[in-house]
């Protein structure tokens, strides 16, 4: 099965069925996915980062308990080994998410846990630790005529143009309802979190995906008493950003740190970067129209037109 995601030709074992397909015929992958009967790594040599991952620069091994174990690394390469009775939607989760993230990082990508969306050939970036609401932001935005561009995995290339991943958005039951989205399926019996596909996967050719640049970067934090957004100005812009790095851990174990500082430098030396400060409680259908009016109003007419 032939995909292309992030701007990457990639071949995979596995069904990725919220990315975009392509035809390899004339083109070499940039990526394998392989599902492997048993991997043999010696994490003896990587140094541990997280309870179930190890590290080095171009290598990084995830146990995700019962699920699977995976090995990235090359910037190239993702192979799996999982059982034939394994959750599929969960484990697809996880490949065109997290691991995609980490292989892009490897690559030299600059990559955030965000959300992008685009309008009229504008993007903007809405990035926060799990549970900010994300996602739930990017929904209401593209009740008002947004596009999906990526969820959960803000991936720029190396001359700054943001690159596109799955057009699908995954969600708690309680946003379904108060977006009135109607019934949308579980992606994972795992879990209770809804799949929102936002268009039919259709066949991309290699290379044709036109640059999109970013506008703006919004960095959501959901601890305050009120809605509000504020401009983060010259050297402050690094704090959020660096918070909002994907796997801010993994930093110095893949030895990306000063790579990051300096993309963020180039790529965000010109672009807004603002945080958005929203009730700690359940967000509302009035406070997510209120974000929504935040965000819009502080945008360029081009962006928003």
């Amino acid at each position: 099965m032939n995909y292309f995601l992030f701007n990457l030709a990639v071949k995979s074992d596995i069904c990725l069925p919220n990315a975009p397909y392509t035809d390899l015929s004339d083109a070499v992958p940039d990526v394998s996915i392989t599902r492997i009967d048993k991997l043999d790594i010696n994490v003896a040599s990587m140094k541990q980062v997280a309870v179930y991952c190890w590290c080095l620069p171009t290598s990084f091994l995830i146990h995700i308990p019962n699920l699977a174990l995976c090995h990235v690394y090359d910037g190239k390469h993702i192979d799996i080994e999982y059982d034939d009775c394994v959750d599929m939607g969960l484990l697809t989760a996880y490949i065109e998410g997290y691991l995609f993230a980490i292989l892009l990082q490897q690559r030299g990508h600059l990559v955030l846990h965000g959300t992008v969306l685009k309008k009229n050939e504008q993007a903007i970036a809405i990035c926060g630790v799990s549970g900010a609401g994300k996602s739930t932001l990017a929904l209401a935005l593209i009740q008002q005529g947004w596009s999906l561009v990526s969820d959960d995995v803000c991936a720029f290339d190396k001359n700054g143009n943001l690159l596109a991943g799955c057009t699908d958005i995954k969600v708690w039951p309680d946003i379904v309802e108060t977006l009135a989205l109607g019934e949308q399926p579980c992606f994972s019996p795992q879990l209770e979190k809804r799949q929102i596909t936002m268009e039919p996967q259709l066949p991309l050719l290699v290379n044709s995906v036109q640059p999109l640049r970013l506008a703006a970067l919004y960095c959501i934090e959901p601890e305050s008493m009120s809605i509000s957004i504020s401009e983060f100005v010259g050297m402050r812009k690094f704090a959020p950003l660096r918070a909002n790095c994907y796997r801010e851990q993994f930093l110095q174990a893949m030895e990306t740190e000063l790579l990051f500082m300096n993309h963020c430098s180039a790529f965000f030396r010109d672009r807004p970067v603002y945080k958005l400060q929203r009730d700690k409680h359940k967000l509302s259908y009035e406070g997510l129209n209120q974000l929504v009016n935040l965000v819009t109003d502080s945008l360029p007419i081009q962006a928003i037109g």
